[in-house]
C-alpha cells in the first residue's frame, strides 16, 4: 500500500511538471516603434522600449491576439523566449 501511494504521488508530480506550460500566461507589449507583440514572458519594466498594454495577463495566446486587434492597428507577432536576445 505504501509503495502504491509513493508511485501515485510520483506520477502526479511528473504529470504536474508537464502540465505547467499549458497554464502559461501571455501578455501584450508595445515596442518603442509602435509594434504590438504577444509574449509568453511577463514584462518586468526593465526594458524601457516595451510597454505592457491590455489586461494584466491572458490565459491563452489566442485571447491575447484577439485583444491586440482592438488595442493595436497592426497584427501582433507572437514572440517566445527563444526569440528574445535581451
Amino acid at each position: 500500500m505504501q509503495m502504491m501511494r509513493s508511485l501515485l504521488i510520483g506520477t502526479l508530480l511528473v504529470a504536474g511538471s508537464f502540465a505547467s506550460p499549458a497554464f502559461a500566461d501571455w501578455w501584450i507589449v508595445r515596442s518603442s516603434d509602435g509594434t504590438c507583440l504577444v509574449v509568453d514572458i511577463e514584462p518586468t519594466g526593465k526594458d524601457k522600449s516595451l510597454t505592457k498594454i491590455g489586461k494584466d495577463s491572458y490565459p491563452t495566446a489566442d485571447l491575447a491576439e484577439a485583444d491586440v486587434k482592438l488595442l493595436c492597428k497592426e497584427t501582433a507577432q507572437p514572440k517566445t523566449h527563444s526569440e528574445e536576445g535581451r
